[in-house]
């Protein structure tokens, strides 16, 4: 670590290859050493405690959506729904929440997604190894996550193609072109997919997630355009799979790492339980960005107004002042509420209908797979902001 002459406390060692590799330890360093510090590789602050963290993304006059976020706003459209702020900001969740309230997600999830997770679970050998994540939780997510928005006749492969190209544009941050070229052509081709949709949709309404897309918070006569419509549509596509099926599969990393994948099996009620340590150990999108607003001084850093943090939930989760051994799945771990669908006026429209679908998936699994292990080719997790396990091989035995 250095500090400049005008105070500020950075570090250049650190790149974004590391980052993507395993981000835990170098958050650890940063919390041991500078728990808010500027990141050379990443043009920014990053600030890694539970307290500030929480204390930050809560505090709407001190921090605002970032006036510039170019691998978003490539990604996304500008002034997409997570660097929005104000009337737009409100006028593009009028137009998500309606389906995921909690209301909303209680009356139609299980009917949606239970049969889906049904067949999916009864595709899965009886006995031998298979790739969990592959073969059951992200079709299980995608299928899901379709059904909600009215695409189902959508096939899963192709969901899960879409899914994974525009994560990669997403998490572009050393501005490959080759990420962006890819997510550009699958963005074309979900157009061509949704318009005949949207069309119909006009003049036809439903309660489809696209629907609401089209017509929540809108005067009558009048929908939304289009490219709001792609913009909302793209992000629901990564977070509504990145949440529920990713987190499903590092809780069942964790449960298996642990020998308490049994004791959810016998209990199936302690699934919800699973999943929030599994939310807290892992968080599948790791960091929340924020630009202040005004000076403040964080940790004994002063950030001028302006100034780009990323508020990193994945290494708050791990605060060795909130979390023994933070760096352990623990199935009945005690302590706060984890931070993985950040706060405030950002926090994660779709948090309930991905905890129920995770919940869902992982029931319908324990159901068909009571004997389950991990097996030798075990599992591949990568990324930094968005971390998951790519693969999770496991073993299962006829009972």
């Amino acid at each position: 670590m250095a500090v400049t002459a005008s105070g500020i406390r950075w570090i250049d060692d650190i790149d974004i290859a590391a980052l993507e590799a395993d981000p835990y330890p170098l958050y650890a360093r940063m919390r041991a050493e500078a728990p808010c510090v500027f990141v050379p590789a990443l043009n920014a602050y990053l600030l890694t405690t539970y307290d500030e963290v929480r204390a930050f993304l809560a505090d709407t006059d001190l921090g605002r959506a970032p006036s510039v976020q170019p691998v978003l706003e490539r990604t996304f459209g500008p002034e997409n729904i997570l660097i929005a702020d104000g009337e737009v900001h409100r006028d593009r969740r009028a137009s998500v929440d309606p389906p995921l309230r909690r209301g909303a997600v209680s009356g139609y999830i299980e009917d949606l997604v239970r049969p889906i997770a049904a067949q999916e679970a009864a595709r899965l050998p009886a006995s031998g190894t298979y790739d969990v994540v592959a073969e059951y939780l992200e079709p299980v997510s995608t299928r899901g996550l379709a059904a909600m928005l009215g695409i189902g006749d959508v096939p899963s492969e192709t969901l899960r193609r879409w899914f994974h190209t525009i994560i990669g544009a997403a998490g572009n941050y050393t501005f490959q072109e080759e990420p962006f070229r890819r997510s550009d052509e699958v963005v074309a081709e979900i157009k061509d997919v949704l318009e005949p949709i949207l069309t119909r949709l006009e003049s036809d309404p439903d309660g489809s997630g696209l629907s609401h897309l089209l017509h929540a918070g809108m005067p009558p006569g009048r929908t939304r355009s289009r490219e709001d419509i792609y913009s909302a549509f793209l992000i629901e596509l990564t977070g509504g799979m990145q949440e529920p099926g990713h987190a499903a599969a590092t809780t069942l990393l964790g449960l298996l790492q642990e020998g308490t994948y049994g004791e959810i099996v016998a209990d199936p009620d302690l699934i919800p339980t699973a999943l929030a340590e599994g939310l807290r150990w892992i968080a599948p999108i790791g960091g929340v960005f924020r630009e202040t607003t005004r000076a403040v001084t964080i940790h004994g850093q002063e950030l001028p107004p302006g100034s780009l943090v990323w508020c990193m939930v994945a290494s708050a989760n791990h605060d060795e002042r909130r979390f023994s051994d933070g760096g352990r799945y623990q199935l009945r771990r005690s302590g706060p509420t984890h931070l993985s669908f950040g706060g405030g006026r950002h926090f994660c429209a779709g948090n309930v209908f991905g905890r129920e679908l995770a919940r869902i998936a992982l029931e319908e699994l324990v159901a068909v797979a009571p004997a389950l292990r991990l097996a030798e080719a075990g599992w591949a997790m990568k990324g930094w902001l968005f971390r998951s396990p790519q693969q999770l091989h496991v073993t299962t035995v006829e009972a």
